[in-house]
């Protein structure tokens, strides 16, 4: 199951788990906490609050792949706790020690969380028991998860370097005083919501346009932990099982933030699974990873990078970046996939690019974020070198 959707407007907590009480004697807990919560918080200071919700979020992704669509995790401020609707007793007890074995094992592979661990404690507890000693922990968590104000939306074009069009165009959180885009993806950990919230906006745009005798590409980012996960995977997937299938080939599913060395059987089951709902699927990964030979024989449409305008303003990283894009673009066309980058973007970067061979680029900067989803548009390649020789004479 998916935490965020307990904490992000989904079910109430309480609510959910007197459905997993009812018929019942007992709730089966298992409460994960840091081991040495004290010395860890002497040892980063002012840096826990930052490691905490980096280690947290890694932690929230790799127990929600292992427990089913019937329990219940809850993300707290120095652990989790976990409430069983699959298991009971000594299952429920083992499935607790298994976990938090495992995820031990993997925080000790992972050179900067090698210093964390996690302890489990399972019990069997009355009804009356959980509510007094957990009651204000879930009051506390539907507190801070909301309700919210809701996030505006916005298209972010896509530049077709091959074609020399606008083709395709994102659904993007936005500032709604300013229009400009909001990092959502690295800013929040409420990922499933807003990952569906922006499917359904895709869908309604893409009626109205089609209505309107208009075509364009809609592209849709999805964090790769919204997939990874057993109920966030079935929430998109029912969320596209509604879509008009007539217009499935205008549609872009991109799996954002992947991780250098991401296990591939992750990446090749949410491929598998998605592949029926979004025949175009494009990979966003990080220009550090490792093996970029495994993930092309996958056959995405398409891998993309997010990359550094500051970066690009320094002689060495500079090189570095385009060396990477480079070789990517030159491993790639091997397998027929076709590769983008993004980011905050001048002019003269994307001319580079551009001449480097990558098929599509995206920089609101160049082209900014449209309030509402237009048809594709012709946009040759003469006018981004104009815009970089006034840049330049500027």
């Amino acid at each position: 199951m998916d935490v965020e959707t307990e904490a992000a407007g989904g079910p109430n907590l309480a609510e959910r788990i007197r459905r997993l009480a009812n018929g019942r004697s007992t709730l089966d807990v298992a409460q994960f906490q840091f081991v040495g919560i004290a010395d860890i918080r002497k040892r980063y200071g002012a840096r826990w609050s930052e490691k905490r919700d980096r280690v947290s979020q890694i932690a929230t992704d790799f127990i929600s792949r292992r427990i089913a669509q019937d329990d219940v995790l809850i993300a707290g401020a120095d652990g989790f706790l976990l409430v069983f609707g699959s298991h009971a007793g000594q299952l429920a007890e083992q499935a607790a020690r298994r976990i938090s074995a495992e995820l031990n094992t993997f925080f000790l592979g992972e050179p900067d969380l090698d210093d964390i661990q996690i302890s489990s404690q399972h019990h069997a507890m009355s009804i009356d028991d959980f509510a007094a000693a957990f009651g204000a922990m879930l009051a506390n968590v539907q507190k801070a998860a909301g309700p919210s104000d809701p996030v505006a939306m916005g298209f972010t074009p896509v530049w077709n370097a091959r074609g020399g069009a606008l083709s395709a165009f994102f659904v993007t959180p936005v500032e709604a005083a300013t229009g400009d885009p909001l990092d959502w993806d690295r800013g929040s950990h409420r990922h499933a919501e807003m990952d569906q919230r922006k499917l359904k906006t895709s869908e309604i745009a893409m009626r109205s346009l089609w209505a309107s005798g208009g075509r364009a590409i809609v592209g849709v980012a999805v964090h790769v932990s919204t997939l990874n996960s057993q109920q966030g995977l079935s929430r998109i997937v029912q969320t596209m099982a509604e879509f008009d299938r007539r217009t499935a080939r205008y549609r872009l599913l991109r799996v954002s933030c992947i991780e250098p060395g991401y296990p591939r059987i992750y990446l090749g089951d949410i491929l598998r699974t998605m592949r029926p709902h979004a025949p175009n699927i494009a990979l966003g990964l990080d220009l550090n990873e490792p093996d970029l030979a495994s993930i092309v024989k996958m056959q995405p449409t398409a891998i993309g990078f997010t990359i550094s305008s500051r970066a690009l303003d320094q002689a060495g990283p500079r090189a570095d970046i385009h060396a990477k894009v480079g070789a990517a673009i030159e491993l790639a066309k091997h397998h027929g996939v076709l590769v983008g980058v993004e980011g905050d973007l001048q002019p003269e970067h994307a001319m580079h690019f551009l001449q480097q061979g990558v098929s599509f680029i995206c920089s609101p900067r160049i082209w900014p974020v449209r309030a509402s989803l237009p048809s594709a548009e012709l946009w040759p390649a003469t006018r981004l070198l104009e815009m970089t020789q006034k840049t330049n004479a500027a």
